[in-house]
This record gives structure tokens, C-alpha cells and sequence, in this order.
């Protein structure tokens, strides 16, 4: 009998200690381990190849996909790589082709000799998509370009499709996933905030929301994406029947009062901040950086801009929504700040 209450005792104070400890529920446990890590990609733009190779070597170990921007249209409506653009992307298959996923992206901006470049031309998209002939037409051009590059995906960054075009745009893209399937190369595409996510896009390609310019040069100073704009974006996104990744811009721009508004890499607007002895200050609305100054013209001038915490801010915000996927707008001219926490983000 004795035996009996002893083992009884041993066992409950088993039990207790067990009950007392400070050890995580099971449930709670699953919850950390599934809580998903940042996948950062970046755009590298032509125009700025040199800074933007050092940009992204500098910071390579936190980025998935390398996007080479790109690729325009010709007087004949056919694709066209600057000098620079092939440079580039000679160079960014050299260094990351075994590390990382190399993506051409293709802008509907139209380039001529003898005449002002139109960008974002909806009249190029409407030749190029009105109906199933042009569709394969361009479908044509653009895999002669994936064979005489050989990338590992094309981005399409078709901006201001009319809507009368909207359904021949699908298309274009269900066609053109399944031309570049054959050839295993991905499929990635840019959506505008104003798109109508509605829609049902075709399954298989990549896409990606941009979420900013909320003020640029159309408007007045301010951040280039605020909390409140990505909340209502976020809102439009859930009705898609895709899942989306999210779009951040680097940098900013300096508003003139008599003037022409000027873009800056965060590089130039905090080069500026120092020049200037301005006073550094942070909206609280959008997580930005603005400042102002009077130059030695006495010109006002009102400086907006993002630095490594904006974009941890902003990042973290669409985290909290589920949207784990970012592409930034764009490497070259990135603070060092900057460029150590993009390295810091390896999924590995």
C-alpha cells in the first residue's frame, strides 16, 4: 500500500512540473515556424548600370530575383535593347545567372530616332494586342529576344492598358505563358494600383502590384506610398484570384516652387540633407523622410524621400497583411543602410 501512494505522489509532482513549464504550447510553437520570411527582389534600370551592378552585388545575399530593366519599342513596333540594356544584361548573367533568377522586363514605352520617346504608350499596346495575329506577332518577337539572350524569365510592364483592350491583354498574357513554358523560362507581370483586380488573370505567371506613386511628378511633395494608400490597395488586391507580390520605390524627389520637379536616389536627397544643413524630419502618415531648403537663388524647394526605415516600415506593414513577396524599384543609388538590410533578408 505504501508502495502504491508513493508512486501516486511521484507521479503528480511529475504532472505539476510538467503544468509549470515554461515551454511554448504546441500550438503557439507551429505559429513561429510558420511565419513567413521576406522574399526581396530588385529592379536594375539601364540608364544606371554601373551603380545599380555595385547596388546589387553589394547586397545579392538577400535578393530571389534580379529584374533587367529593359527592353522598349521600336518605330516598327518591335523590341528594342539600348546599348546599356544589353551591357547590363550581359553582365547580370555573368555574376548571378548560378545564384539568382534573371528577369528581363519589357516597358510599352516607344523609342524613335527623330521624335520625343512616348511612355507608356496605350496606342503601341493596342496594335501590339487588338487581336489574335498581333498577339502572335509579338508573341514571335519576344521569344526571339528570350533565344538570342537566353533569360531565365521576361517581365511584362505594360502600363495604361485602355480598357477596351483589357480582354486581349489577358490573352496575350495566357498565350504568351504558354509559349514561354515551353521554353521553361517564367512569366512575371507589373499591375498598376488602378487595375482592375476583379479581373481573373491567367494562372502561371508572377505578378506584382506596384505601390507607390502616390506623389511624384503629377502632384505636390509627398511620399511616394502612405499607410493609408496601402491599406485601400490592399483592399482592391484581395479580390484577385492570384496571389500578388508588392512593389516599393527607393529614393524620392525635390519639389520646386519655381521649377521643374526633380527625381533623386536616396544616395542624392541625403547628400542634399548634408549640403543643405536641413533639418531631417519623418511623416508619420507614410514612414518618409522630407525636408526643405531655400537654394542660393532663394528658390523654396521641398524634399521627399525613402531611406532604409521607410522601406522597413512599408515592408512590415504589408508583412502584417500576409504579402511577403517585394520587388523594389530600384537598385543604383541606394543609401548604405539600405544596402545592408536588403543583404540581411537571405531566406537560407
Amino acid at each position: 500500500m505504501k508502495n502504491i501512494m508513493l508512486f501516486i505522489c511521484i507521479a503528480l509532482l511529475f504532472i505539476t512540473a510538467c503544468s509549470n513549464s515554461k515551454e511554448q504550447p504546441a500550438k503557439a510553437k507551429e505559429e513561429f515556424n510558420d511565419k513567413e520570411k521576406l522574399r526581396l527582389s530588385i529592379w536594375l534600370p539601364e540608364w544606371q548600370n554601373k551603380s545599380a551592378m555595385k547596388d546589387v552585388e553589394n547586397s545579392q545575399l538577400g535578393l530571389q530575383d534580379i529584374r533587367v530593366f529593359g527592353a522598349y519599342f521600336n518605330s516598327n513596333d518591335e523590341l528594342l535593347l539600348t546599348e546599356n540594356a544589353v551591357d547590363m544584361l550581359q553582365k547580370t548573367k555573368q555574376q548571378f545567372n548560378d545564384s539568382h533568377h534573371v528577369i528581363l522586363t519589357l516597358i510599352n514605352d516607344y523609342v524613335t530616332e527623330n521624335a520625343p520617346s512616348v511612355q507608356k504608350d496605350s496606342t503601341l499596346l493596342h496594335r501590339l494586342l487588338q487581336d489574335s495575329s498581333a498577339r502572335q506577332k509579338h508573341i514571335g518577337n519576344i521569344l526571339r529576344v528570350v533565344e538570342q539572350y537566353q533569360v531565365n524569365g521576361i517581365e511584362i510592364d505594360y502600363e495604361k492598358v485602355a480598357k477596351d483592350d483589357l480582354q486581349n491583354y489577358i490573352l496575350f498574357l495566357e498565350e504568351l505563358y504558354q509559349e514561354l513554358s515551353k521554353k521553361d523560362v517564367t512569366l512575371h507581370v507589373v499591375l498598376e494600383p488602378r487595375f482592375p483586380f476583379d479581373v481573373k488573370l491567367p494562372d502561371g505567371p508572377n505578378y506584382t502590384v506596384m505601390a507607390y506613386n502616390v506623389h511624384g511628378y503629377h502632384s505636390g511633395p509627398g511620399a511616394k506610398a502612405t499607410f493609408s494608400f496601402l491599406d485601400d490597395l490592399v483592399k482592391k488586391m484581395k479580390k484577385s484570384n492570384q496571389d500578388l507580390a508588392i512593389a516599393f520605390a527607393t529614393g524620392g524627389f525635390d519639389w520646386v516652387a519655381q521649377g521643374k520637379t526633380v527625381a533623386l536616389t536616396e544616395l542624392e536627397a541625403e547628400q542634399l540633407l548634408a549640403d543643405r544643413k536641413a533639418a531631417k524630419q519623418r511623416d508619420q502618415a507614410s514612414g518618409a523622410v522630407y525636408f526643405s531648403y531655400v537654394d542660393d537663388n532663394n528658390v523654396s524647394h521641398e524634399v521627399w524621400y525613402a531611406d532604409q526605415e521607410t522601406l522597413e516600415k512599408w515592408v512590415t506593414y504589408v508583412q502584417k497583411k500576409s504579402y511577403h513577396d517585394v520587388v523594389l524599384w530600384r537598385a543604383g543609388g541606394l543609401g548604405e543602410k539600405t544596402i545592408e538590410w536588403i543583404a540581411e533578408q537571405s531566406t537560407e
